[in-house]
């Protein structure tokens, strides 16, 4: 194998933490996780760390995040940089890119894609509310999970997430909830911690080591599944978006309809594949399409297919500046498709229907050959409980794989909409994998 190549699939297995020490001692709160890479600033900066973790096989990476960072790591033997929101020559060691989402460079050869821009995951019983989640009502979720699907059709690259939690002291479930919004679409969460937690782990106390571990089981639960982010999301609901009609903006239909727990292909353009198997298409920028592209379309529509476009001459909003987000204005103008999509999908099964899922998101992927995977993310304080759901296909066995337990198998029925499996319990994240 070529050096350059070997190094890339190196760095592709990469699973990356933000540290918080300099001391060689901490390397032993990762000791047989699957976090093997650590991003460390400035003012942690040590040769000692960097020979310990050398000599435990850890990579460690220098945050850089200006001029002044930069003269100073090419002086050390770190395994590579982060450059965090700026873009310098740093010769040739490893360099990871996390900019603001409107400058990932999708169409460079970098091995990981990756921005540290995003919302912190979690729930508010509405729209603009508290941010606490509730047993009921309905839920308003935080996730960057659209995006990442989204970044999933641009780049079959490994992506981190780099977003930070905020300041105050957070329960262990809303990290959870961190590294399952990532892994589940595929991601990589740049696992980051708030400091009074980082204290009590170097003081080594008992009920944060546990949550540390808890921590560190959901982030080895998506690696030791990663197969999974080779399988193709699988539904007949495509929707087209690229970076100029609203990809990178966060509460965009890729959102909407994943809160909806509605399958959903993003496609970056129109092609035959992508129009293949879709029952439903939703064009967002049908003007820039090509003739060719413009044909395929009515080649669509005249073997059945229903195109969802919007009102007469309505364009996706999408944010200027740095903007990831829509104000409120925005929003107003995105709602203006949303009854035509909702009464194309209203009560239709586009790969798998679920009820009894109120503050999740769904992802049905599949694999080449014919098994699928419904992957679960769980954003309340509570358990997801008697879960129904019905998925396209016939299958015969189900098993419900969670980071917190062993394989459960789940019983599978008839049903009309294909096979129909029941989950009782579960917390955080899940996956169930039919066949």
């Amino acid at each position: 194998m070529p050096p350059l190549l070997l190094t890339a699939v190196l760095i592709a297995d990469w699973v990356p933490a933000r540290w918080f020490s300099s001391d060689p001692a901490s390397l032993e709160l990762v000791k047989g996780s699957a976090v093997n890479c650590l991003l460390v600033e400035r003012a942690d900066w040590s040769k000692e760390f960097l020979a310990a973790a050398a000599a435990r096989n850890v990579r460690v990476l220098a945050v850089i995040r200006g001029n002044e960072d930069a003269g100073p790591a090419r002086s050390l033997p770190f395994d590579g940089y982060v450059l965090e929101g700026v873009d310098l020559p740093m010769g040739d060691r490893p360099v990871i890119r996390l900019p603001l989402r409107r400058a990932i460079r999708f169409g460079d050869s970098d091995p990981i894609l990756g921005t540290s821009q995003g919302v912190w995951p979690g729930i508010e019983v509405e729209h603009g509310g508290p941010k606490e989640a509730g047993p009921t009502g309905s839920a308003w979720i935080h996730t960057n999970n659209g995006f990442l699907r989204f970044v999933r059709s641009m780049a079959a690259r490994p992506f981190w997430m780099g977003v930070t939690p905020p300041e105050e002291p957070l329960a262990v479930s809303r990290y959870l909830q961190a590294v399952a919004d990532a892994g589940a679409a595929g991601a990589r969460w740049i696992v980051a911690i708030d400091g009074a937690f980082q204290k009590r782990l170097l003081a080594r106390d008992r009920a944060s080591m546990a949550d540390w571990k808890r921590l560190l089981a959901h982030v080895s639960f998506y690696e030791e599944n990663r197969q999974w982010r080779q399988w193709e999301p699988k539904s007949r609901l495509a929707l087209i978006q690229d970076t100029a009609s609203g990809g990178l903006v966060t509460g965009n239909l890729l959102d909407m309809l994943s809160v909806l727990n509605t399958p959903v292909r993003a496609a970056r353009a129109v092609t035959a594949s992508v129009l293949k198997d879709a029952a439903v298409t939703v064009t967002l920028d049908p003007r820039g399409y090509t003739a060719e592209q413009k044909a395929l379309i009515a080649r669509f529509v005249s073997g059945g297919g229903k195109v969802v476009a919007g009102p007469e001459g309505w364009r996706m909003p999408v944010p200027g500046g740095d903007r990831f987000q829509f104000d409120r204005n925005e929003y107003r103008q995105l709602e203006a498709i949303w009854p035509e999509l909702h009464n194309a999908i209203s009560r239709k099964n586009f790969g798998a229907r679920l009820f009894n899922v109120s503050g999740a998101v769904s992802h049905l992927l599949g694999e080449p050959g014919g098994r699928v995977v419904l992957q679960l993310v769980n954003y309340t304080d509570y358990p997801l409980e008697a879960v129904t759901a019905f998925v396209e296909g016939r299958y015969r066995k189900a098993v419900l794989l969670t980071p917190d337990g062993a394989p459960r198998a789940l019983t599978v029925f008839e049903a009309p909409d294909g096979t129909g499996i029941e989950i009782d319990r579960m917390g955080v994240c899940g996956a169930v994998v039919l066949e």
